[in-house]
């Protein structure tokens, strides 16, 4: 960990774990991931048009991607830690 990732690991160390599981993991990895994946799918399936049904999907994926980045962002904390902590040896 170079000293640069090291000082912005510090920081978001501050505001601490769940701050970040909840920030990184659920809102940007999770819901960004459900509305992407959610408009690929209503592409493949119906083109450029407005036409389908998009709401039981997007429902879904709402759902279960934001439980997907609770879980990436506990790896992730849990990796940067150990960066974090074998660049402090």
């Amino acid at each position: 960990m170079n000293d640069r990732s090291r000082r912005e690991w510090e920081k978001l160390r501050i505001e601490g774990k769940s701050h970040f599981v909840i920030q990184s993991g659920v809102l940007r990895w999770g819901l960004s991931t459900a509305i992407l994946y959610t408009l690929y799918l209503h592409l493949l399936e119906n083109g450029w048009t407005l036409s389908g049904n998009i709401i039981s999907k997007a429902v879904l994926a709402f759902i279960l991607f934001p439980i997907g980045g609770y879980f990436w962002g506990l790896w992730v904390w849990s990796w940067q830690e150990k960066k974090y902590r074998q660049s402090s040896e």
